[in-house]
C-alpha cells in the first residue's frame, strides 16, 4: 500500500538530513515511528479518535448545506432587499430572521429537518464518545465563593464616625 505522508515544514529537513547523515531511508524511518508509536498506544483510543473525526468532519459538511440552503431558501429575498433597496418595498416587511422555516418550500423543509435531526444524533455520539476518552479526567469544578466575615459585614452598616474616622 502507498500513500502520501505531509510532514510538517520544520520538520521535514531534519529528517532528510538524519536520514542522510546515518543511510536509512525516509520510508523505514516513518514505519519504524509508526509501529512505535502504534505499540504504545491504546488501539481503542485511535478507534474513538478516528471516529470522532470522521463525525466533525460530517457535521461540518451538514451545517454547510443548511446554510446553503437558508441563503437561497429565506434569507437570500431579504438580502437581496436590503441590497439592491428595491423602490416601494419598505424594510420592515423582511421575512422574520427568527423563522427561517417559513420561507422554505416543503421539500426544502423536510430536508432541513432531517439535516437538524442528523446532526443532533452526531452531537450525541460526539458527546458519548468524548466521555470515553475523557473517563480518566476529573470534572471542572467551580470555587465556592468564600464567605464574608460577619465582622466585616457589621463595618459596612456601621455609621461613619464623625470626625473623619482614620
Amino acid at each position: 500500500m502507498h500513500r502520501t505522508v505531509y510532514f510538517w515544514r520544520g520538520l521535514y529537513p531534519l529528517l532528510r538530513r538524519f536520514c542522510g547523515e546515518h543511510n536509512v531511508s525516509v520510508n523505514k524511518i516513518v514505519n519504524l515511528a509508526v509501529q512505535s508509536f502504534l505499540g504504545g498506544c491504546d488501539v481503542e483510543e485511535l478507534r474513538l479518535r478516528a471516529r470522532l473525526a470522521a463525525l466533525l468532519r460530517e457535521e461540518v459538511e451538514l451545517r454547510r448545506v443548511c446554510n446553503a440552503m437558508l441563503r437561497s431558501g429565506s434569507y437570500l429575498p431579504g438580502y437581496v432587499r436590503r441590497v439592491l433597496r428595491e423602490p416601494g418595498r419598505s424594510l420592515p416587511h423582511l421575512p422574520d430572521a427568527q423563522r427561517p422555516l417559513k420561507a422554505l418550500n416543503p421539500r426544502e423543509e423536510r430536508v432541513f429537518r432531517r439535516i437538524a435531526a442528523r446532526r443532533e444524533q452526531i452531537a450525541r455520539e460526539i458527546a458519548e464518545i468524548e466521555e470515553l476518552l475523557l473517563r480518566d479526567v476529573k470534572p471542572f469544578r467551580l470555587k465556592p465563593e468564600p464567605k464574608r466575615s460577619r465582622s466585616r459585614i457589621r463595618d459596612k452598616n456601621k455609621a461613619p464616625e464623625p470626625g473623619g474616622g482614620a
